[in-house]
């Protein structure tokens, strides 16, 4: 009996340790990616067509679109072209080249794409720098996306309706 309760409390004790390597793997993770935000935008903030908000989101205009079109709003589905990266470089997700589409109703995307995409027409491009508040957060049902990633999205806006 005193061999198990040997046994059980040192694998107790390598499960505690081995998931508080984890956690402060995320929590270096974090660091870094607010650190790379905060000096990328410092470095960009006298860039034309680069803009932070209040809420956080950094966005660069590549195109404004046609300025006859509608902006989208948060109720509207939007046809776009992307491509989804973290800080690393390493690409999360691409949709897009020649006339290959996604349709998403805004009000189901991240905050950031939600605050983001309305800057610009139907037709446009912007590149959003979102903070992992306006992303995912902590959460991401994407394995690719670590948890607290400040996400960097390239997006064309085709359409909206």
């Amino acid at each position: 009996m005193k061999r198990i309760s040997i046994g059980f409390l040192l694998t107790f004790m390598l499960l505690v340790i081995l998931s508080a390597c984890k956690n402060d793997e995320w929590v270096d993770w974090k660091i870094s990616n607010d650190q790379w935000l905060t000096k990328f935008v410092e470095a960009h903030k006298k860039d034309s067509n680069f803009y932070t908000t209040s809420s956080g989101l950094s966005y660069q205009i590549i195109n404004k679109g046609w300025e006859g079109n509608r902006h989208p709003n948060i109720s509207d589905y939007v046809v776009v072209q992307y491509k989804g990266s973290i800080i690393n470089g390493s690409v999360f997700e691409k949709v897009g080249g020649g006339d290959s589409t996604a349709t998403i109703r805004l009000a189901s995307t991240v905050p950031g794409w939600q605050e983001g995409l309305p800057k610009i027409h139907n037709g446009g491009r912007i590149k959003l720098y979102i903070p992992s508040a306006l992303g995912y957060g902590t959460n991401s049902s994407n394995p690719s996306i670590p948890p607290n990633s400040v996400l960097i999205f390239d997006i064309t806006l085709v359409d909206s309706y």
